[in-house]
């Protein structure tokens, strides 16, 4: 089946609508007609980044899924996965669509794989299993096929120019984003940073390659509750333990550690990140991590006792899941709360951490003024002159007379102290 020389030979019907869009290694800019394609000769993209983990998840389970198109075992998998990431979204899609009928074109390719408008898509498939009256996806049809390295690349473009590049944009969730990112540059290469940066619309590269910090970071994570096997294929992990939050609190100051024992630390931060999500009395995980980073991690005595107070202790919780390899947020609870070996590690790991934040949080009060030089150092490090490239003449100016108002400051604080 090919839908374009269905459409040269009339059997799908032309809606009499055109799209402009601006597809990379395409000469024709002309608009391209939007087509009403039959259900029946469409199926999911399986690459789309916005379900890229949950369908690791299920390969991790299943095993990988053959596309094919109507109403097959493939679509109906893929569609309780689009239902599942925004189930209100979806429903909100499918009241439109029947009060009003489908209001955007979505993109397909010749073979029917749906590159723009899975939410549409769904919405049809699910009304029409309602009345069982056959719906057509209204579309038009780029001649790209996903099977060749340089039209996947086209494609890639195209999916992050349609979900993020536009400004009705709707975000992908933060694990989805960031394996995307990382999945994208780093394991296909399909592009380059700069490339990512310019096809969703990002206004610099800074966000892209924070993405790919906390991305290398999730994997080292899932590497010591998940021995085995390709950490990547794993990813599906960090959303079903919510490591968007907590991961993103720490890496900044990991980032910038100095120590010898960097690599050392980090094991121990992410072992506390693994024992905090073990906690059945709901803790948040992000405070945890920000308490441990703001009391111990940014004190380099209070850090120098810390490796000396758990290090051996977070080599018996390593050692622990190396033996039992978990795949799920209950196999990592039930590892340390139905070991009482380990469970007891834990406690004494747990005991050494709090009692070092607790001394860092003593004299975080008396340092205050310290703590706040740091954080003030922290931020504004993070600045750089890519951060201004998308303000308005004017917004460049209110944040010329900030640099100003902070560098007098800074002058006076100076002369007072005769630094």
């Amino acid at each position: 089946m090919n839908l374009l020389e269905m459409v040269a030979a009339n059997k799908l019907k032309k809606t009499g609508i055109t799209k402009k869009m601006s597809v990379s290694g395409q000469i024709n800019n002309d608009p391209y007609e939007v087509v009403a394609v039959p259900l029946e000769y469409l199926y999911y993209n399986d690459q789309n980044g916005r379900i890229n983990t949950t369908y690791k998840q299920y390969q991790s389970e299943h095993g990988i899924l053959i596309p094919e198109a109507g109403d097959s075992k493939y679509n109906e998998i893929f569609e309780d996965f689009i239902y599942k990431s925004n189930a209100n979204a979806l429903k909100d899609t499918l009241q439109s669509i029947k009060d009003k009928t489908q209001q955007e074109p979505g993109v397909v390719l010749p073979d029917g794989r749906v590159i723009d408008g899975n939410r549409r898509f769904t919405a049809l498939r699910m009304y029409q299993s309602e009345d069982n009256i056959a719906k057509t996806f209204e579309a038009i049809i780029l001649p790209l096929d996903a099977a060749k390295k340089t039209d996947e690349k086209t494609i890639k473009e195209l999916e992050l120019d349609l979900q993020l590049g536009r400004e009705e944009r709707i975000n992908y969730d933060p694990i989805d984003r960031i394996f995307d990112v990382y999945n994208t540059i780093k394991v296909e290469e399909l592009m380059t940073v700069e490339e990512y940066k310019k096809a969703s619309g990002a206004g610099n590269t800074k966000g892209i390659n924070r993405d790919i910090r906390l991305a290398e970071l999730i994997l080292r994570f899932i590497g010591i509750i998940s021995p085995g096997g390709e950490p990547v294929n794993k990813f599906f992990l960090a959303r079903d333990l919510k490591l968007d939050g907590p991961i993103e609190e720490i890496e900044g100051t990991i980032n910038k550690l100095k120590s010898s024992d960097k690599e050392a630390i980090t094991d121990a931060v992410l072992v506390q990140l693994a024992v905090a999500k073990t906690n059945n009395e709901n803790q948040d995980a992000t405070r945890i991590v920000r308490d441990l980073k703001d009391n111990v991690l940014k004190k380099p005595d209070i850090l120098e006792h810390y490796m000396d107070a758990v290090d051996d202790k977070v080599d018996d919780i390593i050692d622990a899941f190396k033996e039992k390899p978990i795949m799920s947020s209950n196999e990592l609870k039930q590892t340390i709360n139905q070991d009482s070996e380990l469970k007891e590690v834990v406690e004494k790991f747990t005991q050494s951490t709090n009692r070092l934040v607790h001394k860092g949080m003593k004299d975080k009060k008396r340092t205050r003024v310290i703590s706040e030089l740091e954080d003030i150092m922290y931020n504004l490090d993070e600045i750089s002159v890519d951060s201004f490239s998308n303000l308005t003449v004017e917004e460049n100016l209110n944040a010329k007379d900030l640099l100003k108002d902070i560098t007098d400051i800074l002058y006076k604080l100076k002369k007072d102290l005769k630094v």
